[in-house]
């Protein structure tokens, strides 16, 4: 169940002066800006259910995974991060390290916290196959800004029409397997995050 069909009225806001399309050249010439409040690295089962006891009380979370790239045909591997953004931090959960997380199941199933993402569907289809889950009140941002006369969609697009800021893709292929994320890669990870909560947010004038 989507949000705006229990009744909130969400169209007031994205009749503000958001531009609904802009161009590669356009963003380019944008501020960099990415996420620079809290983020928590969580490695272990112990820190992981501490962290999700905690989302438990969000309304709004901000959702996004990544995985080792594939490079050759055929070849694919586990969901390695899981990325949950709240209102005060960002927690990014190595699933590798932490093994099968219950409660992340719980969250996803939810109903009364919504979860925000972008192409969420296919991040929660690739989750599945290691944590089977059957996930409610998600909102694709995609979809979200497509019914709101967006042209321009995905997280660059998105961040620059509605955030003004210009966000970094470099480590969208990077290898996120190694032992110890980089900096740019936790920064990344975060960010992805954080701008799927914010810029909901923002569209529905919150």
């Amino acid at each position: 169940m989507h949000l705006y069909e229990i009744g909130i009225e969400l169209t007031l806001s994205t009749k503000m002066n958001y531009r609904k399309e802009i161009s590669k050249e356009e963003i380019a010439n944008l501020p960099h800006g990415k996420y620079t409040g809290n983020i928590h690295l969580i490695n272990s089962r112990q820190e992981a259910d501490s962290a999700l006891e905690e989302l438990m009380y969000s309304k709004i979370i901000g959702i996004d995974t990544e995985a080792k790239p594939a490079f050759k045909r055929g070849q694919s591997f586990p969901v390695s991060l899981v990325q949950l953004a709240s209102e005060k931090k960002v927690y990014l959960f190595r699933t590798l390290s932490t093994g099968p997380l219950p409660l992340l199941k719980e969250l996803l199933e939810e109903e009364s916290i919504v979860k925000v993402g972008i192409a969420i569907h296919d991040d929660l289809k690739d989750l599945s196959k290691s944590l089977s889950h059957s996930s409610r009140n998600i909102i694709d941002l995609n979809q979200f800004a497509q019914d709101h006369g967006f042209v321009s969609i995905g997280a660059r697009k998105l961040a620059a029409l509605v955030l003004n800021i210009r966000i970094s893709k470099a480590q969208q292929v990077s290898n996120w397997e190694n032992p110890v994320l980089s900096k740019a890669q936790i920064d990344y990870a975060a960010t992805d995050a954080w701008l799927c909560r914010e810029v909901y947010l923002r569209l529905i004038g919150r």
